[in-house]
């Protein structure tokens, strides 16, 4: 499947900036909800050709009923994107695997691939999306992916934000991983690393560490030994996106924490929940500010 050029895509997007008054996006005049005309219907459809190769069947069903949601929808979408291109989150790939959505799965993965995500870079992703996706998830995207050919070094190379780089370094946390067993001092070693990055202990260190050690350090394992390509800071950008378009509070604090620890800033971290609430919606809206308000309301730029 080939990409679409840049020029093309902004075409279809009309260059939308709501602030200065352009509001056309992916073909549809945002700013005049209760009417479309045909050739916004048609540029609309041209957008996921374009960029996707195929129709998007679930959202050309409201023209036949209700534009008016359609474009709503689309409103409230596209200002969840970010104003400046970059890659970040990425956390739909492993709710769409686990939900069994093969064509996500590939909508995912070709914008990856348009953004300059490397093959490389693309296993950990995959890597990243495997941790809640499991087996099944796995399945879905064994079949969405058959006969994929990744790009091995794609010009351009992907934009990550400013700051953002690989280190694997930054994961370790002084474990012996020649065995499973937690050793004598691990669990310690682990709870000073996160004391030391964000400030306090998750729950989860705490109680696999107290009940089930070997589950804590075989999760550090995997943790500690996936991004040796990506920058460090898509661990916890990702982790981000799947709880809170998942409505998993638990991970949410965390992830804020550990981002802001490793220098991804206020604005990109909100862009991210901004864009997970297309799924997630008010309710993690709401989680975020029950978990995190107060990292944020004292988080300057």
């Amino acid at each position: 499947m080939s990409a679409p050029t840049v020029d093309k895509l902004r075409a279809l997007s009309g260059g939308f900036d709501p602030r200065n008054g352009a509001m056309v996006h992916r073909g549809l005049d945002l700013s005049n909800p209760t009417e479309t005309t045909a050739e916004e219907i048609e540029a609309f459809k041209g957008h996921y050709a374009a960029q996707f190769g195929s129709a998007l069947e679930g959202l050309d069903w409201w023209f036949d009923k209700n534009t008016e949601i359609l474009k709503r929808y689309r409103l409230y979408c596209s200002l969840t994107l970010r104003v400046q291109p970059a890659v970040t989150g990425g956390g739909t790939l492993g709710f769409y695997a686990l939900n069994g959505y093969e064509r996500g799965v590939k909508y995912v993965i070709q914008s990856f691939q348009q953004d300059g995500i490397s093959k490389a870079q693309m296993m950990e992703i995959v890597g990243l999306a495997f941790v809640h996706a499991g087996p099944r998830g796995m399945q879905c995207i064994a079949r969405a992916l058959d006969g994929w050919e990744f790009i091995e070094s794609p010009n351009p190379p992907a934009r990550f934000p400013d700051g953002w780089a690989p280190d694997v370094e930054a994961f370790r946390s002084g474990l012996d991983f020649s065995t499973p067993e937690l050793l004598a001092g691990e669990f310690e070693k682990i709870q000073a690393w996160y004391q030391n990055l964000i400030g306090e202990v998750p729950g989860h260190v705490m109680f696999l560490g107290k009940h089930r050690p070997y589950l804590l350090k075989t999760h550090r394992a995997r943790m500690e030994n996936m991004l040796y390509h990506l920058p460090k800071q898509m661990w916890p950008s990702y982790m981000l996106y799947y709880h809170v378009m998942t409505r998993c509070r638990e991970g949410i604090r965390e992830n804020i924490l550990l981002g802001k620890a490793w220098g991804i800033s206020k604005s990109d971290t909100l862009d991210v929940i901004g864009n997970a609430l297309v799924y997630g919606q008010m309710e993690a809206a709401t989680m975020v500010e029950d978990v995190a308000g107060d990292i944020f309301d004292g988080w300057s730029e």
